[in-house]
């Protein structure tokens, strides 16, 4: 089941909502919040960041193989090249 982040004001304690966010980099966001209690009101900023990843996508490991190959076809001879050529044909 996917997660949403909650964010709540660091004064009350109750939800905030993001207001609007800054891309600052790709693995960095600056989140312009305010606190959603009236009596509150409180705005503030966050930063979201990306720390590392827990599991590969599977296009970066497609994109892995693919260059591997790649880098073994350009070593074959022509004739091994065309062998691999007809079979996949």
């Amino acid at each position: 089941m996917a997660r949403t982040l909650d964010i709540y004001c660091k004064v009350c304690n109750s939800k905030a909502v993001v207001q609007r966010t800054e891309k600052i980099h790709s693995d960095f966001n600056k989140l312009y919040c305010y606190c959603r209690n009236p009596n509150c009101r409180h705005k503030f900023v966050m930063n979201l960041e990306f720390s590392h990843t827990t599991s590969s996508s599977l296009l970066t490991k497609d994109q892995i193989l693919f260059s591997a190959l790649e880098n073994q076809f350009r070593q074959l001879s022509e004739d091994d090249k065309n062998r691999i050529r007809k079979m996949l044909d």
